[in-house]
């Protein structure tokens, strides 16, 4: 499915983190979109990646230290208002302290002191440096105050420790972004599910009836309510690759697994309190037969 994000701004915030050259495919993703994309950067991001790749990238002059400028948009003033969304990935256990306490000693936590909109941030830094009771309380409070935070991997580290830190996959912090730029307030909150992809019914072990259906339909309608709010659940038979992490996956075969996991998703979600009304999407492609004795 092919996001459109055209007449979007996106401003990206890169820091000094070894992932740094990941926001360069990050950015390649908000520009293929059609976005316009404009880049700010830490010093210390700048020793992981040169200003100019992200300028080749965006055709968009990056903003750091040294290219500030009153006398056009090149400003932390500026830059913040021309932009619908501040994307900041990766953010270092250094600059989520300092936005906590709104420490703005350099070009980025500057900008993002005067941000007026939607923040997201996404963290990439050493377990313990995460984990530290202060960086711990300066995420509670960045959350609290309408950050939203991209949660970081759990894997083998750069430094040789394995746990979470790791920056989240480049698509699922563009998933973020465009979901902050497509929310529409009826499907926000709102809980939708999806059925999806052929059903397959067993003739024995090895071979099963089913039909030609990718799936890609129900997935497509899946991502599009996630990016527009909505709280999905997906239940399909295949098409789950590429779609973000917090879209709720079931996995199913049968006409029989289809309808019993909707049924079970459909109480679940219009059991819970205080929510709009919930709706169904039926999209997955059923057999029409199935053998009486497999």
């Amino acid at each position: 499915m092919q996001i459109d994000l055209s007449g979007k701004t996106v401003l990206l915030g890169v820091t000094g983190s070894i992932s740094a050259y990941k926001a360069c495919d990050i950015a390649r993703l908000f520009v293929k979109a059609g976005a316009d994309v404009h880049i700010v950067m830490t010093a210390s991001a700048e020793r992981f990646v040169s200003a100019l790749t992200f300028e080749a990238l965006t055709r968009n002059t990056v903003l750091t230290d040294s290219t500030e400028s009153w006398s056009s948009e090149l400003n932390h003033i500026d830059m913040g208002k021309k932009c619908d969304i501040f994307v900041i990935a990766p953010t270092t256990a250094n600059t989520i302290n300092k936005l906590s306490h709104g420490i703005a000693d350099n070009i980025l936590t500057q900008t993002a002191l005067a941000y007026t909109k939607e923040i997201i941030i996404a963290p990439a830094a050493n377990t313990n440096m995460l984990l530290n009771h202060a960086t711990r309380d300066s995420i509670t409070h960045l959350k609290s105050n309408g950050y939203t935070l991209i949660e970081p991997q759990e894997k083998l580290l750069a430094c040789g420790d394995t746990g979470s830190g790791a920056l989240a996959e480049p698509q699922e912090v563009f998933y973020a972004g465009a979901k902050a730029l497509l929310n529409e307030s009826f499907w926000e909150g709102r809980e939708v599910v999806v059925t999806g992809g052929g059903s397959r019914e067993k003739i024995d072990e090895v071979r099963y009836i089913s039909n030609f259906s990718s799936g890609k339909m129900a997935s497509a309608l899946s991502l599009a309510l996630y990016l527009r709010g909505a709280n999905v659940t997906y239940i399909s038979t295949m098409g789950f690759s590429d779609l973000p992490l917090d879209i709720k996956r079931v996995e199913v075969n049968s006409a029989e697994e289809i309808l019993h996991e909707t049924q079970k998703s459909i109480t679940e979600v219009s059991s819970i309190e205080n929510t709009p009304m919930p709706y169904l999407f039926m999209v997955a492609a059923v057999a029409d037969f199935k053998p009486v004795d497999p």
